[in-house]
């Protein structure tokens, strides 16, 4: 009898921890997938917190329900909050299948990742306490945690150095003057005429004391793709990434990514001439994902104030399906605060996640020319300071206006939005005062404010004009030497950015391919010139003579 006593605790015990360690493996997977996708900006001591939080969670609320309903049901309710946590983090790569593999089921990605999360959950009721079912569960779990860990691991001890083959270190072209080129990504400002006519804001007088600096401003300028993951790498590898036809644009980041961190025509050109690189932005992304770039060596990173926690858990949010129940008021204020990284942004009583503003990027510019003796420098900044969540006033303080929403969509914020605006001219201003006269500046955003029926960008031919042109039109400006200013179009900006400013430092006469607009949305995968009809809809703006 004891005999038998000793194998059903053994049995138990064996049970509990099958199910505390498929658990533990499913809320983990995630994280330790994101840790490895995002290696190079991103540490285990940036991530540990989540995946240890969640999981005594998950384990405390078992161990709860086992007390008052029994072993059986705490089981269950243990493996479906480890399931339900791993789920989540699914609902991205459940709507990615969906838009590339399945377009023609005409399902909604939603509809299918709540199928997906019904079936694992019933799955767990009828099957809980079957080894049959917790053995291989448990090792593609532990798999799926272990493996991202090792190649982590791996990676840290074999990452290579050096420039990759394809960039050449010199050039038979050898520009007569080499000036630091500044490269200002002023992330969905708009056009001084998209102000005026659309929000009624009157700029002039910034684009003035710009012309008296000797900057050319295309008054015409139109994005080359209306969103910073297509429009920016067309800018760096002066080509359109999406196309009208049968390529349409690219069903994944992959490519992008590479080009924005350095993978592009333009870094190519900078390398050949000796150019050293220097790159701030929010958050990391692929600007400063530097495993990507063949230009790793080359290059200094400032990442959001050298402070990534608040991205992080941006990124966690947007992976999984509550980023847009926040973003639609669907959850409760707290938990969309938290989630938003609030607690982890700049305040007046906070600074631990300050953006980087003008002072802290010459500072890195200064320590980069220093470390490099004097090389010519490329800095690319991208300033989210114009595009939501606006958290910048217009002094560029931490903000607390009313109607501010922390989201990325927050256009109708029109205090934010024409402080963020007021910001970024102050500061680039500034850098124009700070930086050597003879520096080439390239002023440019990636697209406009986003407007109205925009979020139907899927049917373009739905989208009013007036929404059209205010997300396709981009501020652009730059300051070239005097003997180039002639030659720059009043459309200038997209994929003729740089073979302009290349062109006049190589003393070169090149012709350039006449600028368009070519529209693609994040749902679908269509590509249309979207070109003559805002043309038409600018020529109609235009005072009859």
């Amino acid at each position: 009898m004891d005999d038998g006593i000793i194998d059903v605790n053994r049995h138990v015990i064996q049970l509990l921890f099958r199910v505390f360690a498929i658990t533990a493996c499913l809320v983990f997977a995630p994280f330790t997938a994101f840790l490895y996708g995002n290696r190079e900006f991103v540490t285990i001591g940036n991530i540990w917190r989540y995946p240890i939080v969640a999981t005594m969670i998950a384990v405390l609320c078992g161990v709860c329900v086992a007390a008052i309903y029994g072993r059986l049901w705490g089981t269950r309710i243990t493996l479906i909050c480890g399931w339900g946590v791993f789920a989540l983090f699914l609902y991205r790569n459940v709507e990615g299948m969906v838009e590339r593999y399945l377009p023609f089921l005409n399902v909604p990605a939603e509809l299918l990742w709540i199928l997906l999360l019904l079936v694992g959950v019933t799955a767990i009721t009828q099957l809980a306490e079957r080894s049959t079912f917790l053995t291989p569960i448990l090792l593609f779990s532990l798999t799926l945690s272990v493996l991202p860990l090792a190649q982590y691991w791996y990676v840290g001890q074999n990452a290579g150095s050096g420039l990759r083959e394809g960039f050449a270190t010199t050039s038979e072209d050898v520009w007569p003057v080499k000036p630091d080129i500044y490269y200002l990504i002023l992330d969905g400002l708009a056009r001084t005429d998209v102000f005026e006519s659309i929000y009624g804001f009157d700029f002039k007088s910034f684009d003035e004391v710009l012309r008296r600096e000797g900057f050319v401003i295309a008054d015409r300028a139109l994005a080359a793709h209306p969103m910073t993951w297509l429009s920016v790498p067309a800018v760096l590898d002066q080509e359109y990434q999406a196309v009208p036809g049968p390529r349409g644009r690219p069903a994944t980041h992959a490519t992008t990514d590479r080009i924005m961190s350095g993978n592009s025509q333009t870094h190519e050109e900078l390398v050949a001439q000796g150019y050293r690189f220097v790159t701030a932005t929010e958050g990391g992304g692929p600007f400063c994902d530097l495993s990507l770039s063949p230009v790793r060596d080359l290059t200094t990173c400032l990442v959001q104030g050298n402070s990534i926690d608040a991205a992080i858990r941006l990124e966690f949010a947007k992976l999984t399906p509550l980023h847009g129940l926040a973003n639609r008021g669907l959850l409760p204020s707290v938990l969309s605060r938290w989630l938003a990284a609030e607690d982890l942004r700049w305040t007046s009583e906070n600074t631990t996640g300050r953006t980087f503003l003008v002072d802290d990027l010459l500072r890195t510019v200064a320590l980069a020319q220093g470390e490099n003796m004097g090389a010519p420098v490329f800095v690319l900044a991208h300033m989210l300071h114009p595009h939501p969540p606006f958290t910048l006033d217009s002094e560029c303080g931490p903000s607390s206006h009313p109607g501010f929403r922390p989201s990325v969509d927050a256009w109708d914020d029109l205090v934010g939005l024409r402080m963020g605006a007021e910001c970024t001219q102050k500061q680039v201003l500034q850098l124009i005062s700070e930086v050597d006269r003879d520096a080439v500046i390239v002023l440019q955003s990636d697209h406009g404010p986003g407007r109205g029926l925009l979020r139907d960008g899927k049917h373009v031919q739905n989208v009013p004009i007036e929404d059209l042109w205010t997300r396709a039109s981009v501020y652009s400006a730059v300051r070239l030497p005097e003997r180039c200013r002639y030659s720059v179009p009043d459309t200038y900006a997209g994929i003729n950015t740089f073979p302009v400013v290349f062109n006049c430092l190589s003393g070169g006469d090149l012709t350039f391919e006449p600028a368009r607009s070519l529209w693609a949305w994040y749902e679908g995968r269509e590509v249309r010139d979207v070109t003559n009809r805002l043309r038409a809809y600018e020529d109609s703006l235009m005072p009859s003579s």
